[in-house]
């Protein structure tokens, strides 16, 4: 029986560990139809020439939906992106048969940003680098940086470096995996032009931050540079993304007059909606950088911001 119940052990441990499979992630780099490379001619889809003589990012918070709908984490895998190399990514080693999406974000989660890159050994994504990608404690990493010439005859220098935990995004993208000497490859394609859609840089562009062009750029990330071998782009292109301290509502609690002065630059031009408790409307207009409401009526009621493909709402109590 001692046997019987050894060997029936033997193979259950035996069929488990074959049902392991190494999953890995390539991206496969571009600017526009043509494979990256630096000093390469790009335009946008706002017709400003530039090259690129930088272009780094993170990726982190990386998961795998599979096998009907099952989702398994690749915990604690982070790497650094640079689009003069294509680098293979292993995830793990998981019981994966059939892949059916990739989840990922841009840049580094919050509960790791803000910490000590010197903590890292030196071969890891997140220890120190040169030229570096750490803004600082207080901001953390550069989610991207992105660097070169664009404007007329390339005479104009321009850099996004886009960080901030108020712009770390999730992504999801449909994709399959091919088998590659045993391993589940799951391959992105990512077109950089597509990082700068709607950013004009003619004139040069200087901007290391967590907002405007910067946080535009990690929007770009998030809704327009990655699809699938197939052509899927992400899910996220198709909503939209809920943004916090977009905009201050001054004074809170009201007596009745409202100033709301508008921080981030991307929801100028845009709409601004203001609903009762029941979900009501009761005023409507373009959003400036400082608008003015009166409301006579005491009671709770929500301003809500919409741009492209963002919005964001606050509270506002009139007493």
């Amino acid at each position: 029986m001692k046997k019987i119940i050894l060997i029936t052990t033997m193979l259950v441990l035996a069929l488990t560990t074959s049902a392991q499979t190494d999953v890995k992630l390539t991206i496969n780099h571009f600017l526009g139809s043509s494979d990256f490379a630096f000093n390469s001619d790009a335009q946008n889809d706002m017709g400003d020439d530039f090259k690129l003589q930088r272009m780094e990012y993170y990726i982190s918070e990386i998961s795998i939906t599979h096998d009907g709908g099952m989702v398994t984490n690749a915990f604690d895998v982070y790497t650094l992106q640079r689009a003069n190399k294509r680098d293979t990514i292993l995830l793990g080693n998981f019981n994966i048969t059939s892949v059916e999406a990739i989840n990922f974000s841009i840049g580094v989660d919050p509960g790791v940003n803000n910490g000590n890159p010197a903590q890292w050994d030196a071969s890891h994504a997140l220890s120190p680098k040169n030229p570096s990608m750490h803004w600082g404690w207080a901001s953390g990493y550069r989610f991207v940086a992105m660097e070169g010439k664009s404007g007329v005859n390339f005479a104009q220098d321009f850099q996004i470096h886009a960080l901030g935990n108020k712009n770390f995004f999730n992504q999801t993208i449909a994709t399959g995996a091919e088998t590659i000497s045993g391993a589940l490859v799951i391959a992105l394609n990512a077109d950089y032009t597509k990082a700068v859609s709607q950013i004009g840089m003619a004139s040069g562009l200087i901007e290391h931050s967590e907002n405007n062009e910067a946080a535009a750029c990690l929007r770009n990330f998030q809704t327009k540079v990655f699809t699938s071998l197939s052509g899927e782009a992400s899910t996220a292109s198709v909503q939209n993304l809920e943004l916090v301290d977009a905009f201050a509502v001054l004074p809170v609690p009201s007596a009745g007059e409202v100033d709301v002065v508008v921080e981030d630059t991307r929801f100028l031009q845009g709409s601004m909606i203001v609903t009762d408790i029941t979900g009501r409307e009761i005023y409507k207009s373009q959003v400036n950088s400082s608008n003015k409401l009166t409301i006579e009526t005491k009671g709770m009621y929500f301003i809500t911001l919409y741009g492209d493909g963002i919005k964001s709402t606050k509270k506002l109590i009139i007493e």
